[in-house]
């Protein structure tokens, strides 16, 4: 992991106004995070935890499990092989942290991006992998393997509709069920089992610079794009003078004008809007089915309805007919009576 030194100049670099790359594409958010001094930052904002060592592995993970259903579509032979190859990328830290307390704890922090909520089912994927991995702690000078605590980070490209609000905290607490108190203590089996999540809507991004945490995110900021539709690069017309957000933005400033990442951004781009558009083509079959099943339901709803209004119909005319039959007998022995009498 490159570790990038801090120019001297760099506190006059002019940073509004300036064409920077979008980070929310894989292949520049990957380039970002591959500066060690940025990424400790970044996290370190979310964390609010001293980091003394940072190591990064980034995993490609294919977007579509593949199947020949797929070679049936009406795509061409070039479509086919760039679905095949289509990625996203999943950037794991291990990362060793100096708590308040002055202790030392190793974790593996995970950060993952979603252009739309549909990627939950990935994250949990993707969490479930993670909580099989081991890696090697020392305890009392003896090197040990046992599971890392794990810190996960989402950058959502989407708006949730529970919350406006840009960026939370989903943390752990420990709580006494018998007093009802809470519990001052950390229980490392309990940390193996749960984890703390950060969460970003990129969407809801406004440009605030008060907090450092604002600063951070104005980077990623999905607004003052340059190309709206494929939304690559982006006028930053914040200013700070925050150095490591300047570092950012100078990262993203050579990536928005290197020609070998562009072409890098457009090809995701061109998968991405292929696969969205396979998306919305099986969406659009799901909506017709439905439809379909919608007006069946109702069709066998209205025919269960009138088979009991003919049920209903029919037992109201047997009631009619005994009422008719018991009506007939009274007539029949009042006539039996009236001839008997005749008779006499």
């Amino acid at each position: 992991m490159e570790n990038t030194a801090l120019p001297a100049s760099i506190s006059n670099i002019k940073s509004e106004g300036i064409e920077i790359a979008n980070p929310l594409y894989d292949a520049v958010f990957k380039h970002l995070m591959e500066n060690n001094r940025v990424a400790t930052y970044f996290i370190e904002s979310f964390i609010g935890e001293k980091i003394e060592s940072l190591t990064l592995v980034t995993t490609e993970i294919p977007v579509l499990k593949w199947s020949k259903k797929y070679e049936k579509m009406n795509l061409t032979p070039e479509e086919l092989e760039r679905l095949k190859n289509h990625t996203v990328i999943r950037l794991d830290f291990a990362a060793t942290i100096k708590t308040a307390g002055g202790d030392y704890k190793k974790v593996l922090i995970e950060i993952q991006k979603a252009r739309d909520a549909d990627d939950a089912m990935r994250f949990r994927k993707y969490l479930a992998e993670q909580y099989k991995r081991m890696d090697s702690i020392t305890r009392n000078s003896k090197g040990t393997r046992e599971p890392l605590p794990i810190i996960t980070i989402y950058l959502l490209g989407f708006n949730l509709d529970e919350t406006d609000v840009i960026a939370f905290k989903v943390g752990r607490s420990y709580y006494n069920l018998i007093d009802k108190t809470p519990m001052n203590v950390k229980v490392a089996f309990a940390e193996y089992l749960t984890h703390d999540s950060y969460l970003v809507q990129l969407k809801r991004i406004t440009g605030k610079m008060k907090t450092r945490m604002e600063k951070v995110l104005s980077v990623f900021e999905q607004r003052y794009f340059i190309d709206p539709k494929k939304k690559i690069t982006k006028n930053y017309p914040h200013t700070t003078e925050d150095q490591n957000v300047q570092l950012m933005l100078q990262i993203l400033e050579h990536a928005a004008a290197d020609p070998d990442l562009r072409a890098e951004i457009e090809e995701e781009w061109i998968s991405q809007d292929l696969l969205n558009r396979l998306v919305g083509d099986r969406d659009k079959k799901i909506k017709e089915q439905s439809k379909t099943i919608a007006k069946k339901d109702k069709t066998i709803a209205n025919l269960k309805k009138a088979r009991a209004e003919d049920k209903k119909t029919i037992s109201q005319q047997g009631d009619t007919i005994t009422q008719l039959n018991q009506t007939l007998k009274i007539a029949l022995d009042r006539i039996a009576q009236l001839e008997k009498k005749f008779d006499m």
